[in-house]
């Protein structure tokens, strides 16, 4: 059974991505594992009390996220008929980020889902810091990353972003396969720039793609560099009514060095369609 970890923080934007996750998948029953890290209202609270009381406060708020879980879980059975998924709700004291790396570490979780924004809805809010402290540390497990409130669409054409300068079998991209293969998606492989400024690595790279793609049904772009990496890739994602947009994660990768920008954080920003980032261990 597929295993997946679906953050929240009881937002309808952390609804969307919890619904999201169920239709992806509704073909297969699923483990789902909500996650509530009451971290941040610790800090707040307990920073204005004696550490006596502090214990106290924990224990209401373990109370209320109980409470808002059940009703979670409620609302999703409701919204999701007729689909065998398992839900469960762990609520914990810890940052998100750690809780998420542990228990990706030990239960063998096979995607993380996250809405980009939080309950707060405004523009950086979760995208601009707690998305992207939880791409840059998750190991082991893809994220997938939901716009604001997106309707659910079969992912019939998904893209994969690349800068050629690595090749990744796909038996190391098996979340993207997996869809591939589900929904007999079209692939097409994005590149921000032309085949003929590549260098020969570059080159190289294209081929073994090319030549490991040849079962699937694979177009290979090469588009023109807008005001930044990410807008060109959001415009070209939008203009082709694609439905996924994938990425592959290390701190080396393209995503760093050509976006200049914060990692993710205008990635998901400018579409309407879900982000998967795929980390790799650094090499």
């Amino acid at each position: 059974m597929k295993k997946i970890l679906v953050p929240t923080d009881f937002s309808n934007n952390a609804y969307a991505a919890l619904f999201y996750a169920t239709k992806l998948f509704s073909d297969e029953a699923l483990q789902i594992t909500i996650l509530h890290s009451f971290s941040d209202e610790i800090g707040k609270l307990t920073s204005r009390v004696d550490i006596g009381r502090s214990d106290v406060i924990i224990e209401k708020l373990y109370q209320q996220s109980d409470e808002d879980g059940e009703k979670l879980v409620h609302k999703i059975k409701l919204d999701a008929t007729k689909i065998a998924h398992k839900f469960e709700v762990i609520s914990t004291p810890a940052s998100l980020a750690k809780s998420i790396n542990e228990l990706v570490a030990t239960e063998g979780f096979n995607l993380v889902v996250m809405g980009s924004k939080g309950r707060t809805g405004a523009e950086d809010v979760l995208m601009g810091s707690t998305t992207v402290a939880i791409t840059k540390s998750l190991e082991g497990c893809p994220l997938l990353i939901i716009p604001r409130e997106v309707d659910f669409v079969i992912p019939t054409n998904i893209a994969f972003a690349t800068d050629y300068n690595d090749f990744y079998q796909l038996s190391k991209l098996r979340p993207i396969v997996r869809l591939v293969r589900q929904y007999n998606s079209n692939l097409h492989i994005v590149h921000v720039g032309t085949e003929k400024e590549m260098d020969a690595g570059q080159q190289q790279n294209l081929e073994q793609y090319r030549n490991d793609l040849t079962e699937y049904d694979t177009e290979f772009h090469f588009i023109p560099k807008m005001a930044t990496i990410s807008k060109s890739l959001h415009a070209f994602v939008d203009k082709n009514n694609l439905d996924l947009l994938a990425l592959v994660y290390h701190k080396h990768a393209f995503l760093k060095q050509l976006f200049r920008e914060p990692v993710v954080s205008r990635v998901g920003k400018h579409t309407h369609v879900p982000t998967m980032v795929i980390p790799m261990k650094n090499l």
